[in-house]
Parts: C-alpha cells; structure tokens; sequence
C-alpha cells in the first residue's frame, strides 16, 4: 500500500471518528459475532461445564427466555431513540446560544458514542440470540450475558445523562475546545522554543509555474504534506500550496501550483490533488485556527446585547490566553520542506503566533469596549503572555493589541476608571522596549 492511500485511510478513519458511526457500528458488529458464537462454544466446550452454575441468574423455561431477550432488545432502542431524541434538541439550543460550531466537539465525544454502541450492539445481541432459544435447549451462558449487558446499559444511561448535563455547560464547552486545540498546536507547532523563532522568508508564488485547479468546492480539512513532499522529490519539482489548512477553495481556483511547468502531467495532478482533502466543514485535525475561532464565536455571542454574559467571555478569555501563552514558546511551523539536498520541495503559509493573536483578540477588543471587566482581563492576558517571551516581533504584536484596546477604553470610560488598565499597558510597553 502506498504513503498516498494510507494518509487517505488514515484521514478517513479520524473523519469517521469524529462521529456517530465507527465507534457504534464497530461495538454492535462485535457484539453480533458474540452471539454468533457464544451458543456453539457453550454447547461444545468446556463453556458447558461453566455455564451449569449459572441456572439461577436465567429462566430455564425456553419461552421465558424468548420473552426476556425480547424485553432486554425492545428496552434498549426505545431508550436509545427517546433518549438521543432529547439530546438532539439539547444540543441544537446549545448551539443557538453559543455557536453552531460547538456540535463539532460533541459528535467527537467518546461516552456518547460508546453509550449508542452500547445499547445498539445489546439490541442486536439479542435479537440473533433468539433464534439460540427453542425447544429444550437454554443458552444459559448466553442469555447470562445479556442480562449483564442490560446492566451495563443501566450504568451507562445513568452515567450519560450526567456526562450531558456537564458537557453542555458553557464552561465544559470551551475547556473541551481548548483542549483539542492544545493538541493541534503540539502537533503543528514544533518543539520548545530555545532562543528565538528561525527567520524565514515571504512566503510567494512562484514564477515558472503551473496552477493546479481545485476540482471541488469547500474548506481544506486535511492537507497529506508528506506525500505532495515524497511526490515532489520523485518527479524532480517545487509545490506551492495556494490555500492553506482551513480556508475555502471554490471548484476550478487553483488550490497548488507545480514548478517547473515543464514537470506537470495530468498523472501528478491528479496524485497532487488527492493529498488535499476538501469537505463542508472545518476540521480539527490540523487546524489550529479552527479551534481559536470556536472560542472566540462564543465569547461574542456571550457579550453580545442579547446575551450580555460577561463572566462567558471572561472564561473564553483566559482559555485563549493559555493557548496564546504554548504558541509563544513554541517553534512556529515552517513554511518550508526542504530535500536532504537543501532544495525547497513544498512551499505553504503557516499560521503563527502573531496571526493567532490577531484571531483571538481582533474580534473581541471592539466588541467588549463596553464591558470594563472584559477589557481589563483582555489585558491581562497580554500582560501574561508578554512575560513568557523575548521575541521583539511579539511583544511588538502584543503592544498593537494592548493600545488597540486602551484606545476602545478610553471612549467609553473616564480616565480614573481605565487607571489599572493603563497600568497593565504600561509594563507591555517597557518589555516591548527593553528588548528592541
């Protein structure tokens, strides 16, 4: 199997993950091939042997035991579809109030999927039991398992329900992105900063080149660098990739572009093509900004006038700032990939710090300068982030930022009252100073 179809499996399977499919699907189909097989064990092994201890936990009557496996199978997908019923519409207010994007973070969610799992596969494990149960013969290591599969069902709505009711809490909500985030940024950025970030050059098109179009339309969820690199190398060639992680291509805008254009063929386009994946939705995957306009979507909507909820913005805020805080002291993705020859094989625009500043803050600033509470953690948060680096450019990003909101302050407030906000701006500035 080539790198080019195990980054497209790969990429698949962590789609699927992300949902209400492979997770359920996989514990329903394996708990069908348990009912499959457990009756033929127990009657021809030493199972049989076992499962003569069993005769109190199960009816030894065959048709009290069709109607238990009946009764167990006709429980579990009424409470599954009542019970995901009042979840769908739980999590369609929650969106409403915070953002349509946080359902992102809940078809991720690993106990709702294994509670679905769960309660599917032991309605399927019953139903082939049934045919097991006639005449004298009582499967009674079998229909034992069921019964404990019915109470682990019990447990586990027990324990789905109040895993629901905290993770549609606002402040469960954004630790949750936050986190997922975190773990993009690891994967993206590289390792701990020692000194400063490398200096790289402008990232431009090159001259001798062939655009590449996009063949559909939608977001780039996942782009296979590894690949379109290996692909490069192989045919002697520059990619240069037009859209990055995350933005929007419409079919027939070139998405990449091949150098020398004496190098395309239709057989590397369509090779190129198949390392970006485009799809409906921004993906978490590797894409860092995703997750910092997540947050920042519900921090507006909390301080927005319908809502006015500060203390949301607030948490949003300081989950931000921790964020903001790991990309200072981390090495900045490249923009580069270069060969063991020193030749640049793949070109593309990479997030940084300073453009997830901006994220993160350009939207917030303008739309809290009401809200002195909200202006002041603001600012706050600069002020931490300024403490963890020495990075002239950063500090220089954080000052614009730190005076962009003064500035907002300053026409809604009185003099005395953005003193301390002042205070904080003032020792941004002197760090910013004391460095260049």
């Amino acid at each position: 199997m080539s790198w080019l179809e195990r980054s497209t499996i790969r990429h698949m399977v962590l789609e699927q993950k992300g949902g209400y499919l492979l997770l359920p699907v996989a514990i329903m189909f394996g708990l069908s091939l348990v009912a499959f097989i457990l009756p033929h064990l127990e009657a021809n092994t030493v199972l049989a042997h076992a499962a003569a201890h069993l005769p109190w936990l199960v009816p030894k009557d065959p048709a009290m035991s069709q109607l238990l496996l009946g009764a167990v199978a006709g429980s579990c997908i009424t409470i599954v579809s009542v019970v995901y019923s009042v979840l769908l519409i739980a999590l369609t207010f929650a969106s409403i109030q915070f953002s349509p994007r946080i359902l992102n973070s809940f078809w991720r969610d690993h106990v709702s999927q294994m509670t679905l799992g769960l309660f599917i596969g032991t309605f399927a494990y019953c139903l082939i039991l049934l045919p097991s149960v006639h005449g004298k013969s009582v499967p009674v290591l079998s229909l034992s398992f069921a019964l404990v599969l019915a109470t682990l069902c019990l447990f586990f709505l027990i324990y789905f329900i109040h895993h629901i009711a905290l993770a549609i809490q606002v402040n469960y909500i954004v630790d949750r992105i936050s986190r997922d985030t975190e773990h993009v940024l690891k994967r993206v950025f590289g390792g701990k900063l020692k000194g400063f970030p490398k200096a790289e050059e402008s990232v431009e098109e090159p001259s001798d080149r062939i655009a590449v179009p996009s063949s559909k339309t939608g977001y780039v969820q996942f782009v296979d660098e590894a690949t379109l690199t290996e692909l490069a190398i192989k045919h002697n060639l520059s990619i240069f990739l037009n859209r990055a992680t995350g933005q929007f291509i419409p079919a027939g805008v070139p998405c990449l572009s091949i150098s020398p254009h004496t190098a395309d063929s239709p057989e590397v386009r369509r090779q190129c093509l198949r390392c970006m994946h485009i799809g409906p939705l921004r993906s978490m995957e590797n894409d860092v900004e995703f997750g910092f306009l997540q947050i920042v979507d519900i921090a507006l909507k909390a301080i927005s006038p319908a809502v006015n909820d500060p203390s949301t913005a607030i948490s949003c805020i300081d989950h931000l700032s921790s964020l903001l805080i790991m990309a200072a002291t981390f090495e900045p993705p490249p923009s580069r990939i270069y060969d063991e020859n020193g030749v640049v094989r793949l070109l593309r625009r990479q997030t940084s710090f300073v453009r997830l500043l901006e994220i993160a803050y350009n939207q917030i600033s303008p739309y809290g300068k009401g809200d002195m509470a909200v202006c002041l953690r603001l600012m706050r948060a600069l002020h931490d982030i300024s403490g963890v680096t020495n990075y002239p450019p950063y500090l220089a990003a954080l000052r614009k930022q730190g005076q962009l909101i003064a500035r907002l302050c300053a026409a809604n407030f009185s003099e005395e009252e953005t003193e301390e906000l002042t205070q904080r701006l003032a020792v941004i500035e002197k760090r910013s100073r004391d460095v260049s």
